[in-house]
C-alpha cells in the first residue's frame, strides 16, 4: 500500500471518510463524540499503531519501559493510539512524548483519556486528540504493556495499519482490508462535491446539483 499520505490530506475529512464506510456498509468506524482535537489543526491521516495499557498502583523499579519501547518501535505516518477504557487515572499523553514522535514524522497521537502540556503542545502544532486534560503522570497508574496491536475504543477495532482520519468533527477508523476502496471513493465524492459546490454557486438548484453530480 503506497497512499501520498501528503496528497490524501487534503482531500480527506473524518465526514468523507464516515460517508465512504456507509456506502460500504462499515456503519461502526466512528469514535464517540467527546474524543477531539486538543492540539494541532487540519486533518490527521496516519496508520494506527495501537498499544496495551495495564492498571497499577505503584511505581515499577524502572518506569517508561513499556512506553520508550512503543516510542522507539513508531515509525512516519503512524497514529499513536492509546485505549484507556475510558478509566482516565492519568494523562496518556504529553508534551516530551509528542516532541519525540514529530522529530520522527507520526502522524498524531489518539486516546480516549486525558492529556496533559496543552499548552506546548499547541505551540509544537503536533495533532493530539483526547477527551480531557489531566496534569497526572501515566507513573504509577498504567503501564504499556504491548505495542502495534490490536485495541478497542468506543466499541470500534483498531488494528495495527487501520487508516486513522480525524478532524475537528472526529474520528473515523478505516479498517486495512478496505483502504483503497474507500480512497477511491473519497476522490471520486471530492470531485462530485466540488463540482456540486461550484453548479449552485453559478445558479443551478441544489436537487438538480444533486441529480447531475449524486452527492450531497
Amino acid at each position: 500500500m503506497n497512499l501520498d499520505l501528503n496528497h490524501l490530506r487534503q482531500i480527506f475529512s473524518a465526514a468523507l471518510a464516515s460517508d465512504c464506510l456507509d456506502q460500504l456498509g462499515y456503519r461502526n468506524q466512528v469514535l464517540v463524540s467527546d474524543i477531539e482535537m486538543i492540539s494541532g489543526d487540519g486533518v490527521m491521516m496516519g496508520y494506527a499503531f495501537p498499544v496495551k495499557l495495564e492498571v497499577v498502583d505503584v511505581a515499577p523499579e524502572v518506569p517508561y519501559v513499556g512506553l520508550l519501547a512503543a516510542l522507539d518501535a513508531i515509525g512516519k505516518d503512524q497514529v499513536y493510539v492509546t485505549p484507556s477504557g475510558r478509566l482516565r487515572r492519568a494523562a496518556l499523553w504529553g508534551e516530551l512524548l509528542s516532541t519525540a514522535c514529530a522529530f520522527k514524522g507520526v502522524a498524531g497521537a489518539l486516546t480516549d483519556g486525558p492529556v496533559r502540556d496543552v499548552t506546548r503542545m499547541r505551540a509544537m502544532g503536533f495533532k493530539v486528540f483526547g477527551v480531557e486534560t489531566s496534569p497526572l503522570d501515566i507513573n504509577s497508574r498504567y503501564e504499556v504493556v504491548a505495542h502495534n496491536v490490536p485495541c478497542l475504543i468506543d466499541n470500534v477495532t483498531i488494528n495495527p495499519g487501520d487508516l486513522i482520519v480525524a478532524d475537528v468533527d472526529g474520528v473515523a477508523v478505516i479498517p486495512t482490508q478496505i483502504i483503497d476502496e474507500v480512497v477511491r471513493r473519497a476522490e471520486e465524492k471530492n470531485s462530485g462535491e466540488g463540482q456540486f459546490r461550484r453548479a449552485v454557486k453559478e445558479g443551478m438548484s441544489p436537487s438538480a446539483a444533486f441529480a447531475k453530480f449524486g452527492v450531497l
